[in-house]
């Protein structure tokens, strides 16, 4: 193994330590109040509203639409007014909508509030704490993108024993309440504090002693608009199959002769397989073009399905899999920032990432829906058929990238170092 160079384990200036602690703690809270909590909040919601347990999910199946829908406007606001108003403003609108959530009294504030959470998570969440990192960060991008998404990663460890906790001590509507208090109290100030802008005369940071793969001026023109198309089927395809996937693990596993227990221990090995693959990103991935992640990223997930494709499924063979699918999307999470920062560059990066984040969140609506759909017409065999056909789709589309990214970093340009990272 290629051992890390010095500017993949120096620390990061002091701009960016101030960012990426900030916005990795306030990622924390945000995942773990506005996405993570549903899967033990629906049955006390349906109970208490009067609805089906699958009405609630279509709830939440509302904020990804709203989310990817709003995504592109946010990219494009925090391009013009800057990350640390639009993420702060998003803190404040994420309390309103927990609030609201756990005021509601029925179907349609139910929906109502679900449809401003989705607002809560473009304004907060990943893609737009990408933006916000990069205004910040320079050239440094994308170790911040990593760093945060590192920290990012322990939100569903935290905050399901948490939000359980709180549930059973409080009660639902209190712990949305109580969300909705740490989101003003917690992440406004960790958004406006952390991405404050760095001094004129602050002391710049080092220049790296060599060159970076991605260095090189980003795309312009056809290729750009190519590229973009490109990386965003094979971002939707990455994602439909994972929504899939981890949605429905636990009856898919079961499905294929595990029992409950089983198929909920291989479910508990995606959070650490995710943060596994940050930590060799942030390690390892210094040293070699973006690109390089998104292709293991995507390539990991049709190897994971082939394991299982079979339908004979022993409980190790489940944890394997599910460990590499938490591998391939934990490297899909920062590919999708990093991929975008390198081909398209610094400016616009807001716009870029938000219109990418439209084809990620859309997928990862449909993807439960149609693994739901193919499990029922065509069986637990041709759904993981189905699965890995559809990720190879996006090894396809993620190769085709990199061949338009290996053009761009092997054409002459003057002014090679003014690329960005």
């Amino acid at each position: 193994m290629i051992p890390p160079s010095p500017a993949a384990i120096a620390p990061a200036p002091p701009v960016n330590r101030r960012a990426v602690t900030s916005l990795g703690l306030s990622q924390i809270y945000a995942w773990g109040v506005v996405y993570y909590p549903i899967s033990l909040t629906a049955e006390p919601i349906a109970a208490d509203l009067g609805l089906s347990r699958e009405f609630v999910f279509l709830g939440f199946t509302l904020v990804l639409i709203v989310s990817a829908l709003v995504a592109p406007w946010v990219g494009r606001a925090i391009d013009r007014l800057g990350g640390r108003s639009v993420m702060s403003i998003g803190a404040a609108v994420a309390a309103a909508a927990l609030a609201a959530l756990g005021a509601a009294q029925g179907p349609l504030s139910y929906l109502a509030a679900s449809a401003l959470a989705g607002i809560a998570s473009a304004l907060t969440l990943y893609d737009a704490a990408f933006a916000a990192l990069v205004q910040v960060a320079g050239r440094d991008g994308r170790r911040a993108i990593t760093y945060v998404t590192f920290f990012g990663g322990f939100a569903s460890t935290l905050f399901w024993p948490l939000t359980a906790l709180a549930m059973e001590q409080l009660g639902w509507r209190a712990t949305y309440f109580l969300y909705a208090a740490g989101a003003l109290a917690l992440c406004l100030p960790l958004n406006w504090f952390g991405l404050r802008p760095a001094r004129d005369d602050a002391a710049p940071a080092p220049a790296p002693a060599a060159e970076h793969p991605d260095d090189a001026p980003p795309l312009r023109g056809a290729a750009r608009r190519r590229a973009f198309v490109l990386l965003a089927i094979a971002i939707s395809a990455h994602q439909l199959v994972i929504a899939g996937v981890t949605v429905h693990l636990v009856g898919a596993m079961s499905a294929a002769g595990l029992t409950t227990r089983e198929a909920i221990v291989a479910g508990m090995m995606f959070g650490p397989a995710q943060v596994l693959s940050r930590a060799g990103e942030m390690l390892f991935g210094a040293r070699l073009p973006a690109v390089a992640a998104a292709r293991v990223s995507v390539a990991l997930l049709p190897l994971a399905l082939a394991l299982v494709v079979s339908g004979h499924v022993t409980p190790l063979l489940a944890c394997v899999f599910v460990a590499g699918c938490g591998l391939s999307n934990g490297l899909m999470t920062i590919a999708r920032g990093a991929v975008t920062l390198a081909i398209f560059g610094r400016d616009g990066y807001g716009a870029s990432i938000g219109d990418l984040a439209l084809a990620n969140h859309l997928s990862r609506a449909v993807g439960p829906l149609a693994f739901a759909f193919a499990l029922t017409n065509a069986g637990l065999h041709g759904t993981f058929l189905a699965s890995m056909a559809c990720a190879l789709v996006g090894v396809a589309g993620m190769e085709a990238v990199a061949r338009i990214d290996a053009r761009r970093r092997a054409a002459p340009a003057p002014g090679r170092n003014s690329g960005a990272r």
